[in-house]
């Protein structure tokens, strides 16, 4: 076959991309893919194939900078104090790791070749823990150094040391050979304990978040410095990778072509650290509760049997009318509780049972009353509505035109429209 400069061959061994450069034949470029099938592409497509090679390559590239990048900031004198940013720093490297295994396996990192890691890159079972622990400690939960921690990485551990010594016995050995007769079925062994595993941290996560925002309801008044609902979004970049890995393993079972699969695993992660990285710094510290603070997964039994007392509503109603305690903007239930002489599952007992709300609304209520009082008050008049909110004890102009109009149906503005002059 005549040949001419110019064509790029892919050949993929052990599902590892090696690229090759190779002549031209006949003017057309070819791609030499696993099981050495080979197919041609018409040059305009071909040109277009190279544009986004070269494209994937600076994304991961600067994926694995913005990683070491953001792990290093996130560990400055400022803020590695934080425990949460420990987590999500070391997540950040896992998948940097995982980036520079997929372009650099038996190149450069002979150390952490595909030989080595035949039976799959052990760093992608670190992801969904770490994305557990770092969501435990922004809901307050703090991960102890204890068994139960380890437990948690017995997956990694257990592919680490069995590559370890797997890598150690000749490639002529029984097992070796046997191993590598069954690489595919490996393969998918691997990628569906790595399925199984994302969906069900996955899910937890998902489970101790909405525990959480209902908790912070339960106990807080203005939610802008505990909210933590960026974790929706991670959660979503990881249900994304999931589903991914997902196809991965589909397409493995029926058609055990890997050529297309390690570069964008590659791109996937460089893109998330991207994201993970921008939104990680930006993320403000969660208020951090005190653990006799955060309730257990039930109520106790006395709050459940007993009704709620009417002189104690009518004493918590009259305390909320003379002393005002909502004009705090870090009002808490507990610190509410402390002022009422109540314990602080009696107090959320009666709120929930004998009012009829939950804590968060229960207090912004009595602030859109205030305002109201504040707008038909000539002392007043010189505030603007932001300044109006803030005496009411809001803490955010988006948090005060929200819950202004659930309670009231019109927005401060309009509402503000009707105050006689």
């Amino acid at each position: 076959m005549e040949t001419a400069l110019g064509i790029k061959r892919w050949f993929v061994d052990n599902n590892v991309s090696i690229r090759i450069q190779l002549d031209e034949c006949h003017g057309v470029n070819s791609y030499f893919y696993a099981r050495k099938t080979c197919f041609f592409i018409p040059e305009p497509f071909s040109t277009l194939s190279v544009f986004f090679e070269q494209l994937s390559l600076i994304l991961t590239y600067a994926g694995i900078v913005q990683g070491i990048f953001v792990t290093l900031l996130l560990n400055s004198k400022s803020v590695r104090e934080s425990r949460a940013n420990l987590f999500l720093s070391i997540l950040l490297l896992a998948m940097s790791f995982s980036v520079l295994h997929i372009l650099y396996a038996g190149r450069i990192m002979t150390h952490f070749s595909i030989k080595a890691f035949r039976l799959g890159d052990p760093t992608f079972f670190l992801i969904a823990p770490l994305l557990w622990f770092y969501t435990q400690e922004l809901t307050g939960h703090k991960a102890k150094q204890s068994f139960r921690l380890t437990v948690h990485f017995i997956p990694f551990l257990v592919l680490i040391f069995s590559s370890l010594i797997l890598k150690k016995i000749p490639s002529d050995d029984p097992v070796i050979v046997h191993l590598n007769g069954h690489s595919h079925w490996l393969a998918i062994l691997f990628w569906v304990f790595v399925v199984v595993q994302f969906s069900v941290y996955l899910f937890f996560i998902n489970k101790r978040w909405l525990s959480y925002q209902r908790f912070i309801e339960q106990e807080v008044s203005n939610t802008e410095n505990v909210s933590i609902a960026w974790v929706r979004f991670f959660m979503g970049i990881f249900l994304g990778i999931t589903l991914f890995f997902l196809l991965v393993l589909i397409n493995l079972i029926h058609h055990g072509n890997m050529a297309w699969i390690n570069r964008t695993i590659a791109v996937i992660f460089s893109l998330s650290i991207f994201a993970l990285g921008y939104k990680g710094i930006l993320q403000k510290e969660v208020f951090q509760f005190d653990d006799a603070e955060i309730p257990a997964s039930s109520p106790s039994p006395e709050t459940v049997v007993k009704k709620p007392d009417q002189q104690l509503i009518d004493r918590l109603r009259l305390f909320m009318e003379d002393e005002k305690p909502y004009l705090d903007p870090e009002l808490t239930l507990s610190s509410l509780a402390k002022q009422l002489n109540l314990s602080r599952s009696v107090l959320s007992h009666l709120i929930n049972e004998g009012v009829g709300d939950n804590f968060y609304d229960f207090v912004n209520k009595y602030r859109v009353e205030q305002v109201k009082e504040f707008m038909n008050d000539p002392k007043m008049k010189h505030f603007s509505l932001l300044g109006v909110a803030l005496e009411a004890g809001f803490k955010s102009k988006s948090t005060f035109n929200l819950i202004f109009k659930r309670f009231t149906g019109l927005t401060p503005t309009e509402y503000m429209k009707t105050v006689p002059k």
